[in-house]
C-alpha cells in the first residue's frame, strides 16, 4: 500500500472517522439500483432484483476491502471485460436488510439519500412480499424506475413491462 492515500492509513485507525471517510466515498462511488430482469418462469414473467455496490480501480481495492470489513457482508469482484475494475457486490437480500440497510439508516448518505430511501422501500418491500400479487409488483416497479435518474438509463419502459406482465 502507498503511504500517501490521503493518510487512508492513519484514518483507517480511527473507526469514526472512517465510517465517515467511507460514507463519502461510498456518496461518491456507490450505487443502489433494482433490475428489472424478465423471466419466464416467475408469476408476472419479471423479477425485481436489488443490489448495492461501488465500483473503483483495481489499484484502489483497499477501500472496497475496507467497505466490505465495515459491513460485513458482500463481495469484490472483476469488472465483466475490465480487468482493472473491480465492484463491491451486495445482492443477497438478506445481507441487504441486516446490514447494508441498518448501516445507511445510522449513517445518512447526502447525495444518494432519495435513491437509499427507494432502494429501501424496494427491498422491504420484497420482504414483506408485496411482490405477489400484481398491484404490489406495479407499486414496487414504479418506485424502482423513480430511482437513479427516473429510470432514463432503463432498457424497458414501464408501460412496455406492465404491458408483457402476466
Amino acid at each position: 500500500m502507498k503511504e500517501d492515500i490521503s493518510g487512508l492509513s492513519k484514518l483507517l485507525k480511527k473507526r469514526n472517522r472512517l465510517r465517515q471517510y467511507l460514507l463519502g466515498f461510498i456518496d461518491a462511488e456507490g450505487c443502489f439500483s433494482i433490475s428489472l430482469k424478465k423471466q419466464k418462469d416467475t408469476r408476472f414473467g419479471w423479477v425485481l432484483d436489488p443490489i448495492f455496490q461501488v465500483t473503483q480501480h483495481a489499484t484502489n481495492k483497499i477501500i472496497l476491502e475496507q467497505i466490505k470489513n465495515e459491513l460485513s457482508c458482500g463481495r469484490i469482484i472483476e469488472k465483466p471485460g475490465q480487468q482493472d475494475t473491480l465492484i463491491y457486490v451486495v445482492d443477497n437480500r438478506r445481507q441487504l436488510i441486516e446490514k447494508v440497510i441498518p448501516f445507511f439508516n445510522k449513517y445518512q448518505l447526502v447525495v444518494k439519500f432519495a435513491d437509499f430511501e427507494r432502494f429501501k422501500q424496494v427491498v422491504l418491500g420484497l420482504e414483506t412480499k408485496e411482490h405477489k400479487n400484481k398491484n404490489g409488483f406495479i407499486k414496487l416497479m414504479e418506485i424502482a424506475f423513480d430511482m437513479n435518474l427516473k429510470g432514463k438509463q432503463r432498457k424497458h419502459k414501464i408501460e412496455e413491462i406492465v404491458r408483457t406482465m402476466k
